[in-house]
This record gives C-alpha cells, structure tokens and sequence, in this order.
C-alpha cells in the first residue's frame, strides 16, 4: 500500500516549526530578559531594606547618643555667663593690682 499524499492545504509539521519556531525564540527572549530584570529589582529591594535598617539604627543612636537643642542651649548660657564673669575679673585686674602697689607704698612698719 502507498501512504496516501496529504492534500496542497493540510498542515505539516514543518508548516508548524516555520512559523512557531521563531514566536517560541521570542518568547524565550522576552521571559530571559524579565527573569535578570527581576533578580535585579529583587536585589534592589534587598539594598534599599538593608539600607533603611542602617538609616534606623542611625537614627536611634543619634537619638539617644546626641545631645538635644534645648541641652546645647543650656550649656551655651551657662558658658557665655561664666565667660562675661571672667571677661569682668580680667579687666578689673588692672585696677586691683594698682590698689595693692598703691597700699605696699603707703605701709609703713612700726619698727
């Protein structure tokens, strides 16, 4: 017996590798591209969480390490006082050291 001939229209297998042959490459094209696209977006994600934990921890310890506008005020006060007391003690100086000259030349001694 001979294999009958399929008819002019039929589909063959080749007529099915011809054109899904190069629709199954682009596929294949866009799903490799979207799969190192993803890994890259997830190891994004990963750094920015990693970063955002880092910023926390900074955060707190700035919180609890650093001294607060209100304790650094206090402290500028309490300085600028004591400076303006020993910018007063400086330039009385002068005139207590002429008073003690003053009465080591006027002490007389008794003998």
């Amino acid at each position: 017996m001979v294999a009958p001939t399929p008819p002019a229209d039929a589909i063959t297998m080749e007529g099915i590798v011809s054109v899904a042959g190069p629709f199954i490459a682009a596929v294949g094209l866009i799903l490799g591209v979207w799969w190192r696209v993803d890994g890259k977006i997830d190891e994004a994600a990963k750094k920015a969480l990693q970063n955002e934990r880092e910023l926390a921890a900074f955060k707190l310890k700035v919180a609890e390490e650093y001294a607060s506008w209100e304790t650094v005020q206090a402290i500028e006060s309490r300085l600028t006082a004591r400076m303006d007391d020993i910018s007063d003690q400086v330039m009385k100086l002068p005139d207590v050291m002429v008073d003690r000259i003053m009465k080591f030349l006027n002490f007389k001694p008794n003998a």
